[in-house]
């Protein structure tokens, strides 16, 4: 057993320096997103069978909407801070951050469950009862999980990937376990909301108290180190507030000049490969503390090679995903194969996927505020401006074409803030 694992290890050390990356880093917090991944991948792949087999298409639709349509105000939360804990904590070290962080959110946040609260209430007057039962449930329950699934951002900042990826495996499996045992039992749609609201709730709660029994500490934050974990949260969350509505007006405008059932179609044409960009996105997470530790001149030597070999690695998962969505379409997805298509042009992001990440990653680790707030604002006013247009002009294919295009701009504009900065810093 020990000769296989120093094997492994001599061997990563061998690649390390071949690709100038710390490949016993990533072997070791890698290991850990990956099964996580493939775990949750494998339960969302059942879910997303089980929904697109056992419940009609316009229930699915309309299912989506709801979700869509609450998640379109989360920029009322603090959506900043768990980018912000978890640079802190990278920086720091420090255990209080995590209560402090909670403390800040549970007093914000209820803006959120205000204005669903009294959207609930429009749409009761307005007869409309589904949405208005929805509402208040994930007007109540969504800005307490987002509150307290900050721990997950406080373990990647201590590089805890282990403990933060099995508790994000068995969050996630409690969640598609139970949407997967209703949709199986029941095609009402108030009954999926509020599973899927409760048990997201529920295992959140649950995870953050056991962080925070784990990681005890009696230091209390400096007020230098509250302003700036609160200055660094006001301006990422402020650059949230239209990149979070743009998360969520391609299904908005679907729904609205579509249908639900168009919307589900579009809705299963995404479900894999943002699974994909989910992973990647853990993978961009993992390497946000390492960034933090470099200077802008060791980032700037191998900065055009990463995202060089990001998109080398975005690619082959492109190819591979086209060739075999057909087939898993064709045999688990029967009713949608009207979104095979859509699916493998949609699966053309991932090639921009894993350098976007890198790139923000560098931003986020160095608190580069002027660039992230150009990359944010300037891809989410394009992105929701093209979703209206071109959605209303061309439908599915008009919001797959908005995305790529925002894409393709954005990592060229980001490019250009990087460069941009690092001549800053030399001068």
């Amino acid at each position: 057993m020990f000769s296989v694992k120093q094997k492994i290890k001599n061997s990563l050390i061998k690649l390390q320096e071949y690709l100038h990356v710390d490949t016993l880093y990533l072997a070791r917090g890698g290991f850990w997103l990956t099964a996580a991944f493939f775990l949750s991948s494998i339960l969302g792949l059942v879910q997303v069978i089980v929904f697109a087999n056992f419940l009609p298409k316009e229930t699915y639709g309309t299912y989506k909407y709801i979700l869509s349509l609450a998640g379109a105000f989360s920029f009322l939360t603090l959506t900043g801070m768990n980018d912000a804990v978890a640079q802190a904590t990278a920086k720091s070290g420090s255990s209080s951050i995590l209560s402090y962080a909670v403390k800040i959110q549970l007093k914000w946040n209820f803006i959120f469950s205000a204005v669903l609260t009294g959207l609930s209430v429009y749409y009761f007057l307005n007869s409309n009862n589904l949405l208005a039962k929805c509402l208040f449930v994930l007007g109540i329950t969504f800005p307490l999980a987002t509150t307290f699934n900050t721990y997950g951002a406080f373990l990647t900042g201590k590089k805890d990937f282990k403990r933060g990826s099995i508790y994000g495996t068995i969050s996630s499996s409690i969640q598609i376990i139970s949407l997967i045992t209703v949709a199986l039992l029941t095609n009402d749609i108030f009954t999926l909301v509020i599973t899927y609201a409760l048990s997201i709730l529920g295992p959140t709660l649950f995870f953050y108290f056991r962080t925070l029994k784990l990681h005890k500490s009696e230091i209390i934050l400096e007020e230098k180190q509250k302003t700036e974990l609160l200055t660094y949260t006001g301006h990422l969350s402020f650059m949230h507030v239209l990149s979070g509505i743009a998360q969520y007006v391609d299904k908005l405008v679907i729904f609205h000049y579509l249908g639900a059932i168009e919307l589900a179609v579009y809705g299963l044409a995404l479900a894999i490969p943002e699974r994909i960009r989910g992973y990647v996105k853990n993978l961009g997470v993992m390497i946000m503390p390492k960034l933090a530790e470099k200077t802008f001149e060791d980032i700037h030597k191998s900065f055009y090679k990463r995202v060089f070999q990001g998109m080398l690695i975005g690619t082959l998962m492109s190819a591979t995903y086209i060739l075999l969505s057909p087939i898993f379409y064709k045999i688990f997805l029967p009713k949608y194969l009207d979104a095979i298509t859509f699916s493998q042009v949609f699966s053309l992001t991932l090639i921009f996927a894993l350098p976007a990440n890198y790139i923000s990653g560098i931003f986020s680790a160095h608190k580069m505020v002027r660039p992230l707030y150009y990359s944010s604002l300037g891809a989410s006013i394009i992105k929701i401006t093209l979703y209206i247009v071109l959605g209303r002009l061309y439908g599915i294919w008009g919001v797959i074409a908005s995305i790529l295009i925002v894409y393709i701009v954005n990592i060229i504009h980001n490019f250009y803030l990087l460069e941009t900065e690092i001549r800053k810093h030399r001068t």
